[in-house]
């Protein structure tokens, strides 16, 4: 019993440490290799950065991920399809990268079509036991969270953050799962691939925190919200739909309620119109920007959502292992009051700044602080 779980947990801190080490080493010679290619985000309208800087670091995390998690020789059905989804959504963000953009359109389309994949390899949401409805709000829930990922891929170290703070819940939960068993689960992959993203955005960071000298891009926004999402789907979270439902959302909840608010205010606001103009359209309106709208630097602003993230998923998980009722609607509550904390400050801002400004970021050399102008 007990040689099973160690064997497990010796497998989550190798994959975790090998793919925190690739990224590491990785990232310089990825930063040469991109400015190379011309693969440089520059100063411009919606850009909050003031300097040039090289994007397309999600390839290097994909790699230092992909040969983390492959090296253990451990494959299951779910493992295979969420692997190769992830594969051909870094092709297409690394294109996207290196060509400088392609349409929304052929993202969504590759999104549904890795989609239909994952169902192939049985990793679908299982809410209606109807296969098209279940399939549907599969390809809803990927596709809602990636472009979710993507919109709070807006500041130095947040999405990568973000992403090793969810990965670690996921990580909690598959090792609470193998100490209620003390053998193999059906969720040894799941805690295998969180372990690998939590080490490849781990090291990512050391040089994507302010300031930043490499971004993810879509190469890693498209992969990392697609690799969450899928396994959103596919945890073991409770009996309960309804609490299986609230889990992942719970955990996932910063990019979620993020994206949902802002396209929710933009309609609102007359800014998007159609469906075309809410996929494609781009601002500095995000629960990130709207922090340093009220007075936060940007390192504080990151630092706040990593704390949001990780109250939101604790409750996640804490919800996931309540025994009764009232101990689920007690994490219910918890989890609802923080998001409201959430909407709370996005409306003061919005607000505050007239529901229509946007701002610039002028970095002082010498103190290294951040002065918020209205523009």
């Amino acid at each position: 019993m007990f040689e099973h779980l160690h064997y497990w947990l010796r497998n989550y801190i190798f994959v975790g440490c090998a793919s925190f080490v690739l990224a590491a080493i990785l990232m310089p010679i990825a930063i040469y290799a991109l400015r190379r290619f011309g693969s440089v985000d520059n100063v411009g309208p919606g850009r909050i950065h003031d300097r040039p800087v090289v994007r397309g670091g999600g390839i290097a995390i994909f790699i230092a991920f992909a040969v983390a998690v492959l090296w253990p020789d451990y494959r299951s059905v779910p493992f295979n399809g969420v692997i190769m989804g992830a594969f051909i959504c870094l092709i297409v963000g690394a294109l996207d990268d290196l060509r400088g953009g392609i349409p929304a359109v052929v993202k969504l389309g590759t999104l549904f079509g890795v989609t239909l994949l994952l169902y192939r390899y049985e990793v679908r949401l299982d809410l209606f036991q109807y296969p098209p409805l279940d399939i549907a709000f599969t390809m809803l829930w990927i596709a809602g969270l990636v472009s979710a990922f993507n919109g709070i891929d807006n500041m130095d170290g947040l999405a990568s953050g973000t992403a090793v703070i969810v990965s670690s819940m996921f990580l909690a939960i598959a090792v609470q799962a193998h100490l209620a068993i003390g053998t193999e689960t059906s969720l040894s992959w799941f805690g295998l691939m969180a372990a690998g993203l939590i080490g490849a955005n781990l090291g990512f960071l050391i040089y994507n925190f302010h300031p930043a000298k490499i971004f993810m891009g879509d190469s890693g926004s498209f992969f990392l919200g697609f690799t969450l999402a899928a396994l959103g789907v596919m945890g073991e979270w409770a009996e309960s739909k309804l609490i299986a439902a609230t889990i992942p959302i719970l955990i996932l909840g910063v990019p979620i309620f993020d994206f949902a608010f802002i396209i929710i205010t933009r309609i609102i606001r007359g800014e998007t119109k159609t469906i075309r103009q809410v996929i494609e359209h781009c601002g500095t309106d995000h629960l990130s920007h709207r922090l340093v709208w009220i007075g936060f630097s940007q390192r504080q602003a990151v630092l706040m959502i990593y704390l949001i993230c990780l109250a939101l998923g604790v409750t996640g998980v804490l919800l996931r292992n309540s025994d009764g009722f009232f101990d689920s609607l007690l994490a219910i509550l918890q989890g609802g009051a923080i998001l409201s904390i959430i909407v709370i400050l996005m409306a003061s801002a919005d607000r505050r700044k007239g529901g229509s400004a946007r701002i610039r970021i002028v970095t002082d050399d010498k103190d290294d602080e951040e002065k918020r102008e209205a523009v």
